[in-house]
């Protein structure tokens, strides 16, 4: 689910902490980002259903990204992307979408729903992170 890194030594983007919350229901494939998110500098938080994502981004408000599946089992992501952009904040919150629908009318209706940017599963790290960076300011 998560693609190693690439071998050309391209240096990764630095991270201090940030927080990112993944919303995804698959507990592999969470375990899997959120360790290669980890050993780069970043705190991972994890929801399993986006009605969780969106209550926990309402009790920590130091959440910088969320990176979110959309096929979930109660709200979709398209929903839950609806939801986030309804919090305090959530307008400016970047949100990735992080799905095995990968084709570019699948990215195409993503940015269309105020998702900030789409990442297809398997997932590049090293690509993930340049988005989060940049994402993240």
């Amino acid at each position: 689910m998560v693609e190693p890194s690439g071998a050309h030594g391209a240096a990764h983007p630095s991270f201090d902490g940030e927080k990112v919350l993944i919303v995804d229901d698959d507990p592999r494939g969470v375990f899997a980002l959120g360790s290669a998110l980890a050993v780069r500098g970043l705190t991972p938080l994890h929801a399993a259903t986006g009605g969780d994502g969106i209550a926990l981004l309402r009790k920590d408000s130091q959440i910088r990204a969320v990176l979110l599946d959309i096929a979930l089992p109660d709200l979709d992501g398209y929903a839950t992307t609806a939801g986030i952009r309804e919090l305090d904040g959530g307008d400016t919150l970047p949100i990735i979408a992080v799905t095995f629908e990968s084709s570019a009318a699948d990215r195409a209706k993503c940015l269309a729903a105020g998702m900030d940017e789409h990442v297809p599963k398997p997932v590049d790290v090293d690509h993930l992170l340049r988005v989060l960076r940049t994402l993240m300011g």
